[in-house]
């Protein structure tokens, strides 16, 4: 009996939807749409998202659902019509669990994951962690993540964590712009250890905005390091990993 042909692989970050954000929705159920039509003619497909799909997200299905029905309803769509989604935490939508996978299906990955295709292995993760300069967000960061906070963010009244979440929002805008550049440049040294420590030869990201690939050289060759854009209303940044070819970094939709 012969094996099932494996998926090719789609990846994408850092659309942060929510309620206000409907035309980036759209495009991406246009994205998923077109997936979905892949695997109906015979191509099967898998989609990662590697964090920041939501503005944010706390295990609470009933405001999630609220907030981000339509999205969810799309996901799942896509995972009924045969192709697998996989999350991955971002710096504004991470925790993910039981709740993510209730609502439309998808595998929750966590912070880090691996892939293989094209005979390649590659790593996957948001990003935020590659930029090593930023001690104040890595602090930050810790803090927001801690049991305490996610306890909060679970159990207070659903007006306070939404006031809290568009207090951090506007915290995080302000602290952006006052950021150097140093600060918000990806330290490759520390992509190459992450990536070695996980056997890979490719690793992809998102997090800065800032699509492109940098070959990074290492001993016996180079890690091909692809970073995505983020999502605006005009569509956004996929990467596309066919099983029979290599990664390829393209505009979503085409121009």
């Amino acid at each position: 009996m012969a094996e099932a042909p494996l998926p090719d692989l789609t990846f994408i970050s850092d659309l942060h939807l929510g309620p206000a954000q409907s035309a980036v929705a759209e495009r991406f159920r246009a994205l998923a749409g077109e997936l979905a039509a892949r695997v109906r003619a015979g191509r099967p497909q898998k989609l990662y998202v590697l964090g920041d799909l939501f503005s944010f997200w706390v295990e609470r299905p009933a405001l999630m659902r609220r907030l981000h029905g339509p999205v969810l309803e799309a996901l799942a769509g896509l995972v009924r019509a045969g192709c697998p989604v996989a999350v991955l935490d971002g710096n504004r939508d991470f925790g993910y669990g039981p709740a993510m996978t209730a609502a439309c299906g998808a595998e929750v990955l966590g912070e880090r994951a691996a892939v293989e295709a094209g005979g390649r292995r590659g790593l996957l993760l948001h990003g935020d962690e590659l930029l090593t300069a930023d001690r104040r967000y890595q602090l930050f960061k810790r803090l927001v993540r801690s049991a305490p906070a996610r306890a909060a963010a679970k159990w207070l009244p659903e007006g306070l964590v939404l006031w809290t979440v568009g207090r951090l929002e506007g915290l995080s805008r302000r602290e952006k712009s006052a950021k150097p550049a140093a600060a918000l440049a990806l330290d490759l040294a520390e992509a190459v250890r992450l990536a070695e420590a996980a056997g890979a030869a490719v690793l992809v990201c998102g997090h800065t905005h800032q699509p492109g690939e940098r070959r990074v050289p290492v001993v016996g060759g180079h890690l091909r390091v692809f970073v995505l854009g983020g999502w605006r209303a005009d569509g956004g940044t996929i990467l596309d990993w066919p099983e029979l070819g290599g990664p390829r970094l393209a505009r979503w939709p085409g121009r």
